[in-house]
């Protein structure tokens, strides 16, 4: 009886960490609207991850000192992943940002476990049932109908929102960063595995932000800036990977997955609450749709 309640403990944990995690992110896809035109898309990336470079780094030493030997022979790999996941993947999103509208975002951005299928077959022939397949094809229209506003004239015009097809660019990153680990296994804690990837991303995400920084020149430092600052690099980037992979290792990652797909609920009302975008049909349809196809690719 005992060990059937701690089991059950754990789960109802599980399921509370996702759902902060998932949490966490969407705030996070609403900041970047609201915030990307007074701090510019590369510095805003920048400065998110120096910030969780700082924060987590005097948790991880001990954990990097004991991976050392690993890490050092997996220096290039690591240096590798860091590009699409921390460099890419964000500071995409944020460009997309300036063009379209958080919800948007939200729901593109939750095609990313049927992405991931796609990439998996394509690059280490991941075998997929009939059901993925279908799953893929049914999330893929779903994502076709967000961006092209449920419009067929505007599909058949290819005259859609630069931001969607940033989005769409940014997810591919992730989805080829999730297929590229399942190639070679890193025997390290995940505190020294995410303190190394967000270090090489934010070295990689420099000479970007520099070279903005000399364009546009800096941002305004007043509270709200930092507050936003401050939260990226704490919730979205640390918290949220800390609950996740609790939840994962709990729950499975089958279920975590199904969890992704609040992403574009939790955004679509913050969005509505504090952008006062509005949520329209096609946005019910696309998002019904990716759903479908997230379902039908997890069901066996």
């Amino acid at each position: 009886m005992e060990n059937k309640h701690s089991k059950n403990t754990k789960m109802v944990l599980a399921y509370a960490g996702l759902c902060l995690a998932v949490f966490f992110w969407a705030i996070n896809t609403v900041i970047a609207r609201y915030i990307i035109f007074d701090i510019k898309p590369m510095t805003l990336s920048f400065f998110r991850w120096f910030l969780a470079f700082i924060f987590i780094l005097p948790i991880a030493i001990p954990h990097l000192k004991k991976d050392r030997a690993v890490i050092r022979h997996h220096l290039g790999f690591l240096f590798f992943l860091s590009i699409p996941s921390v460099a890419v993947y964000n500071s995409i999103i944020y460009f997309g940002a300036q063009y379209t509208t958080a919800t948007n975002i939200s729901l593109v951005a939750a095609t990313m476990p049927i992405m991931t299928i796609l990439f998996s077959w394509l690059m280490i022939r991941e075998k997929s049932h009939l059901l993925q397949i279908l799953g893929v094809m049914i999330s893929f229209l779903g994502m076709v109908v967000i961006i092209s506003k449920g419009s067929w004239d505007l599909f058949s015009s290819l005259s859609f929102n630069p931001g969607d097809l940033l989005i769409v660019f940014s997810i591919a990153s992730w989805a080829f960063y999730s297929v590229m680990l399942k190639t070679k296994e890193v025997n390290i804690s995940p505190i020294s595995f995410l303190t190394v990837l967000i270090c090489f991303g934010t070295l990689c995400i420099l000479p970007f932000y520099v070279w903005e920084f000399v364009v546009f020149k800096g941002f305004e430092i007043t509270p709200v800036n930092v507050c936003v600052l401050l939260y990226l690099g704490i919730f979205p980037s640390i918290l949220s990977y800390i609950c996740w992979n609790y939840g994962v290792r709990t729950a499975g990652a089958s279920i975590a997955s199904i969890f992704f797909y609040l992403l574009p609920i939790f955004t679509s009302i913050i969005a509505y609450l504090f952008l006062k975008e509005s949520i329209v049909f096609y946005h019910f349809l696309g998002g019904a749709l990716i759903l479908a196809g997230l379902i039908l690719s997890i069901f066996k």
